[in-house]
C-alpha cells in the first residue's frame, strides 16, 4: 500500500539517531523494555525512537546516553544529526529523503547539469553565483550537494534517467577546465547501467522544457512525486494531476532526445571542445 502522505516528514536525521540509539542499547546489553524503564519512558516510544518515526529532544539523548554509559558518544551523535538537518533547507531536505526512498528518478534540466551529477568544482561555481553568498557557505552547500550523491553510489541505488537540454553542454560554467572535467563525468557516469543520461538537440524545436527543469520520483511505499524547481521557490508535489502532467512533459522531452549512444558522443565532443 502506497504510503499516501504527499510530503514525507524529516525523517533522515531521526533514522540515523536511531540506528545511534539501537547500536549502543545493544553493545550495553539492554532490551527496549529495561531502556524504557530506566528512562520512564514506554516500550513503544523507545521502538518508535529508534526506527527514527520520532524524535528525540537533547533531554532523552543525554539520559539514554547517561543510562547506556555511552560516555558523551550518543549525545555527540544526536547532535551531529541536529547540525546535519540543519544545513538543508526544508524542501532540499524532503528533497534528499525522496531521493533515497526512490527506486527510480527521471530528471530534466535545461540550463544547467543537474545537481545529482554535478562535479564539485562545477557545484561550486554554481553556488558563487547566488548574490551575498559567503565562501563558507559555498563550502557548505557543495558538501550536502555531494553528500546527496551518494545514493547513485549505493548497491541498490535508483535507476536514473537524465535528460539535458544541449545549450547545458556547451554553456560556460566555471572555466574551460571545469567544463571539461564536467562532460567527462557525465559520460563516466553514463557507463553505469543504473544511469541513463540523453541530450535533446537544439533542433528539436521542443517547448515543453522551457518552463523550468524537474525530477520525477517513484517507489516502494511513497506515491509518486515531483520537485518543480525555480529560482525563489522549490517545490514538491505528490498531486496525482500535478504528477501526471509532469509525466507527460517527460515523456516528450524523452521522445525527442537524442538516443544514448548519440547523446555520449555529443558529450565526448565537447569534453574535447573544452579541452582545446
Amino acid at each position: 500500500m502506497h504510503n499516501t502522505d504527499p510530503e514525507p516528514a524529516l525523517r533522515g536525521p531521526r533514522v540515523k539517531f536511531g540506528t545511534h540509539l539501537r547500536e549502543y542499547r545493544i553493545t550495553a546489553g539492554k532490551r527496549q523494555k529495561e531502556l524504557a524503564a530506566m528512562l520512564g519512558w514506554s516500550v513503544s516510544k523507545i521502538s518508535m525512537v529508534e526506527r527514527g518515526q520520532r524524535p528525540a529532544d537533547e533531554d532523552f539523548a543525554r539520559a539514554a546516553d547517561a543510562a547506556l554509559s555511552a560516555d558523551g558518544g550518543l549525545l555527540s551523535r544526536w547532535r551531529e544529526t541536529v547540525e546535519h538537518a540543519s544545513r538543508w533547507p526544508v524542501w532540499l531536505a524532503r528533497l534528499a529523503e525522496i531521493e533515497q526512498q526512490a527506486d527510480t528518478l527521471r530528471l530534466w534540466q535545461p540550463l544547467i547539469v543537474p545537481g545529482m551529477l554535478q562535479t564539485p568544482e562545477y557545484a561550486r561555481a554554481i553556488f558563487r553565483g547566488k548574490p551575498a553568498t559567503t565562501p563558507d557557505e559555498v563550502e557548505r552547500n557543495v558538501e550536502a550537494r555531494l553528500e546527496r550523491q551518494h545514493v547513485l553510489q549505493r548497491d541498490n541505488g535508483p535507476t536514473v534517467w537524465v535528460i539535458v537540454d544541449e545549450v547545458v553542454l556547451s554553456r560556460p560554467i566555471g572555466s574551460e577546465a571545469v567544463m571539461a572535467e564536467q562532460m567527462a563525468h557525465l559520460a563516466a557516469l553514463d557507463e553505469c547501467p543504473r544511469i541513463n543520461v540523453r541530450v535533446l538537440p537544439r533542433n528539436s524545436w521542443l517547448t515543453t522544457g522551457l518552463q523550468g527543469a524537474f525530477v520525477l520520483a517513484s517507489g516502494p511505499g511513497m506515491p509518486d512525486m515531483a520537485y518543480l524547481e525555480s529560482i525563489t521557490l522549490s517545490q514538491i508535489t505528490a498531486d496525482s494531476e500535478r504528477v501526471r502532467e509532469i509525466k507527460s512533459r517527460y515523456e516528450m522531452l524523452h521522445n525527442e532526445a537524442l538516443p544514448r549512444r548519440a547523446s555520449l558522443q555529443l558529450i565526448g565532443e565537447m569534453a574535447e571542445q573544452w579541452t582545446t
